[in-house]
């Protein structure tokens, strides 16, 4: 959706959002009496009044529902049009609905909307909405059907990364089942689906979208920073072009329900390549869950965990390097077992520390690498600009033209890591500075459980001025040797400065770059060694 061209004033509050029901609907349009007054009907603009809502009954008895537009855009007739066929607030939600991307238009957006609230505008008549949704986009033609979610502010699309998904197909002018699901509160968790048809094969899933309170890496800045915790849910159609007219989508088998939809895989995350062997599984269950299965095992061999987790973690013990795995969790709530998605990974030959991969944004890594300067300066963000491998990596920037004349960026582990189960024989740490930078020494620090510390110093105080990313290799024998003992690591701290006026200029900020912290059994390949 994009946003009206003039400023919004609203006429009418049409709700309030107040809590969450747990109450599911679903619509099918069957039967011999089309009644269609349950559900309402909104544009934007509502202008020329050519926006129609008709119930078609199919020649084998299965009715569904036509959201039309005659009149283009430019003569006054709506860019998009809703439904809504009930008022009921939802919070975890699946919604699902057989939605017909051909049409009759070949410029068509089609979707799912949830968590939505709006209001009535008056100049220029029409609705002006909020939420997730789910696009089905039609508007390149059946070689190019796409599909995206996005959050939408008052019509306006607020993100600045996309969520787009190709579908593979070419055979596309046809009806699909589509799929939105909305999972949790703080943050929230948004995919969207699309199968061949209701319970049938998977044919293409967006990346989950995670909302937080705070600004995160793909969404605008200062436009609605905070979640749609609560809200209806909806469908819609949509052409802002001139050519052709208007719109016409096809909808069947809507269905909203609070107890339906699955949880979600947090880390790692489905797909994950490169996997620690020690991974720790972690989810989001929806609000309805008062229990759950988990499944676990090499692909292909899945097994019920015994006894199930009694929380949303579980760490499954030492894997095999280089294993495909897969896992599953079924909720189990008042209405039965929802069965979950299936998740796939794959362990790699190293073990990541961090690989900064699953911070929602500056805020959450800021309170995990902790660093020395005090609150009010703000030293370490959330990088996805400028990252190694992945679609994240740490920014740490420094002043050491102030004291106490170094920085430090340190991460406290909430328990303390044994780094010799996996025999690792190697520290391995990827950074990237500016050219820049003026020279200052780096170094790391491990600090035992017991206060044993070993700090080593990179070799070069040139490194931070490197544009091109090097892998730094510190020897675990360093720091044994220094007396830290490796099976209770406590903290990791990455620092810049030798506790001199590093000359940098008046309110000069320097930066490096950090990613893929890890641990090898044997020391990479030669290739990545400093050079």
């Amino acid at each position: 959706m994009s946003t009206p061209s003039r400023a919004i004033r609203a006429a009418a509050v049409v709700f309030l959002l107040a809590h969450a029901g747990y109450a599911n609907w679903s619509d099918t349009f069957d039967g011999e009496q089309f009644d269609l007054t349950t559900w309402q009907f909104f544009s934007y603009p509502q202008v020329a009044g050519t926006y129609t809502q008709t119930l078609v009954s199919g020649e084998d008895g299965n009715s569904y529902l036509v959201l039309a537009e005659t009149t283009s855009v430019s003569k006054g007739g709506a860019a998009f049009g809703a439904a809504f066929g009930s008022q009921e607030i939802f919070g975890d939600i699946r919604m699902g609905a057989v939605v017909n991307v051909a049409g009759d238009a070949s410029h068509n957006h089609h979707g799912l909307g949830v968590r939505m609230s709006y209001f009535l505008n008056d100049n220029p008549p029409g609705l002006v909405a909020s939420g997730y949704v789910m696009h089905i986009n039609w508007e390149n033609g059946p070689a190019n059907l796409v599909i995206d979610i996005e959050k939408v502010v008052n019509l306006q699309n607020i993100m600045r990364q996309d969520f787009d998904v190709v579908v593979p197909s070419l055979g596309n002018a046809r009806s699909y089942y589509a799929e939105l699901e909305a999972v949790g509160s703080g943050p929230v968790y948004v995919t969207g689906r699309l199968y061949e048809y209701q319970g049938g094969p998977l044919v293409a899933k967006t990346d989950t979208m995670v909302d937080t309170e705070g600004n995160d890496p793909w969404e605008d800045a200062n436009e609605r920073d905070e979640a749609f915790k609560i809200g209806i849910c909806g469908i819609f159609a949509q052409n802002e072009r001139t050519e052709p007219a208007g719109f016409y989508t096809t909808f069947d088998d809507i269905s909203c329900v609070s107890d339906g939809p699955a949880a979600v895989a947090i880390a790692p995350g489905d797909g994950a390549t490169d996997v620690s062997v020690l991974p720790t599984l972690q989810w989001a269950e929806a609000s309805f869950a008062t229990g759950r299965q988990l499944w676990f095992g090499v692909a292909g061999h899945m097994q019920a965990v015994d006894p199930a987790p009694a929380g949303t973690t579980y760490s499954p013990g030492k894997l095999q390097f280089g294993y495909a795995y897969e896992w599953r969790v079924d909720q189990v709530g008042p209405s039965g077992v929802v069965t979950g998605h299936t998740w796939q990974f794959t362990t790699g030959e190293s073990v990541p520390i961090d690989d900064f991969e699953s911070y929602a944004g500056t805020e959450d890594i800021a309170t995990t690498w902790m660093h020395n300067i005090g609150p009010d300066f703000q030293y370490v963000f959330l990088e996805t600009a400028i990252v190694q491998q992945g679609s994240k990596a740490m920014r740490f920037e420094y002043q050491n033209q102030y004291e106490p004349f170094f920085t430090e960026a340190t991460r406290t582990f909430e328990q303390p890591q044994d780094w010799t189960v996996v025999n690792a024989t190697t520290l391995s740490i990827s950074f990237r500075g500016r050219r820049d930078n003026l020279e200052q020494s780096m170094y790391v620090r491990v600090v035992d459980a017991a206060g044993n510390e070993a700090t080593v110093m990179h070799p070069y105080a040139y490194a931070v001025q490197s544009e091109p990313w090097r892998t730094w290799e510190i020897p675990l024998s360093e720091l044994t040797g220094a007396g830290v003992d490796l099976t209770a690591v406590a903290a990791l701290t990455i620092g810049v400065g030798d506790g001199m006026d590093s000359g940098q200029p008046d309110d000069d900020r320097d930066t490096l770059y950090i990613d893929r912290i890890r641990l090898w059994p044997v020391s990479p390949t030669a290739t990545t060694r400093i050079r």
